[in-house]
C-alpha cells in the first residue's frame, strides 16, 4: 500500500481502483455488487467523447480512446488486506469464464488522507480586483480601503462557480459596471455562487437570480445574506422569473445560452440588455448568428483565451 499523505489529526481511506476493459465493465460491477461494493467511481474516456459528439464537451479534456475504463472505490483504513486484493483481482479475471474479456487487470491502492475538500481550495483563493470591485473571500480580514473601487463584494463560493477569478466572470463584472443599473430590473439565470447578482444589487439593479441546482440556490443566498442584500433567488430557470427585466445575464454555456435567445428577446423590455458569458471560441460564430437571429445587436464582445463574452441590446 502505498501512502500519499499521513495526518494524525486525520482518518485515513483505502482507495482501490481497478482496470479492465469496457466490454466486461458490467461483469466487473456484479462482482463488486457481489462484494458488497455498491459505490464507486468509473472513469470512462468513452463517455466524456460521447458528451464532446454531443456538443456538450466544453468543459471536457480531449482524451486518448481507451478499451478500458477504471473502477474506484473508498473503504475505511485497510478494510482490504494484500490477499483480499489478491482475491478480488482473480475474481476479475475469472469474468473470462462467463464469456467476458476482461484483457490485463489491474487491481491497485493507496492510502489517502481525509481532507475538507470543500474548504481545502480557500488556501488559493485570495482578494481579487475586478475593474472597480473589490472580491473579499468571507473568511479573509477586511482590506484597507482601496483606490478606485466602488464596490466590495464579500464571497464565499463554495460548491458553486461563480469566485471571480474565471475570465467569464469578470466579463461579466465589467460588463455590469458599464451599465446603468441603478433602478433597473436585473436577472441573473444561472446564478452560482451569486456573484454577479450581488455585484448588480449593490449598483442599485431590482435584481431575480435563478439556478437549476439547489446547491448554488444555498449558497447564493448565504452570499447575499452575508453582504447585506435583500431579493429573491429561486431554484428553477429562465421562466420562474417575474415581470420585465431591463438587463438579463446569463453565465452559463454555449449549448445553453444559444436556445435562450428568443426567450430572453420575448421577456426582455425594448432595448434592454442581454449579458451572456461562458463560451469558448468555437462556439463564436454561432452564438453571434443565434443573436442576431433573435434581432440582437452586438455592442460589446470580449475574449480573454478561449473564453468570450458579450453585451446584446435588443433591438426595436
Amino acid at each position: 500500500m502505498r501512502c500519499v499523505r499521513r495526518s494524525l489529526f486525520m482518518a485515513n481511506w483505502q482507495e482501490v481502483k481497478i482496470v479492465i476493459n469496457r466490454s466486461a465493465a458490467e461483469g466487473a460491477y456484479a462482482i463488486l455488487s457481489n462484494w458488497g461494493i455498491e459505490t464507486y467511481a468509473v472513469d470512462d474516456s468513452a463517455l466524456i467523447n460521447h458528451a464532446q459528439e454531443m456538443g456538450w464537451g466544453d468543459y471536457f479534456p480531449e482524451l486518448t480512446p481507451s478499451e478500458q475504463v477504471t473502477i474506484t472505490c473508498y473503504f475505511p483504513e485497510q478494510t482490504l488486506q494484500a490477499e483480499n486484493l489478491t482475491q478480488l483481482k482473480t475474481d476479475l479475471e475469472q469474468l473470462s469464464d462467463f464469456g467476458f474479456d476482461p484483457g490485463p487487470v489491474v487491481v491497485e491502492d493507496q492510502e489517502i488522507c481525509e481532507a475538507d475538500w470543500a474548504h481545502a481550495w480557500k488556501e488559493h483563493y485570495r482578494p481579487l480586483r475586478v475593474g472597480r470591485v473589490w472580491i473579499q473571500p468571507s473568511w479573509e480580514p477586511v482590506h484597507d480601503r482601496i483606490s478606485g473601487i466602488d464596490l466590495v463584494i464579500h464571497l464565499d463560493p463554495g460548491m458553486a462557480f461563480g469566485s471571480g477569478t474565471h475570465p467569464t466572470t469578470a466579463m461579466c463584472i465589467q460588463f455590469l459596471q458599464d451599465l446603468a443599473l441603478s433602478g433597473r430590473m436585473l436577472w441573473d439565470v444561472g446564478t452560482g455562487s451569486g456573484i454577479l447578482a450581488i455585484v448588480a444589487a449593490k449598483y442599485g439593479a431590482r435584481v431575480q437570480a435563478v439556478d437549476i441546482d439547489p446547491v448554488a440556490v444555498k449558497v447564493a443566498t448565504e452570499n447575499r445574506d452575508r453582504n447585506g442584500l435583500d431579493f429573491p433567488i429561486k431554484q428553477g430557470s429562465l421562466g420562474d422569473l417575474e415581470g420585465t427585466p431591463q438587463v438579463v445575464v446569463a453565465n452559463i454555456v454555449a449549448q445553453v445560452i444559444g436556445p435562450m435567445f428568443p426567450d430572453v428577446r420575448r421577456i426582455l423590455a425594448p432595448k434592454g440588455f442581454f449579458i451572456a458569458a461562458g463560451v469558448i471560441e468555437d462556439k463564436d460564430a454561432e452564438i453571434l448568428s443565434l443573436a442576431r437571429d433573435a434581432c440582437f445587436r452586438l455592442l460589446r464582445r470580449v475574449q480573454q483565451g478561449e473564453w468570450v463574452g458579450y453585451l446584446f441590446q435588443r433591438s426595436d
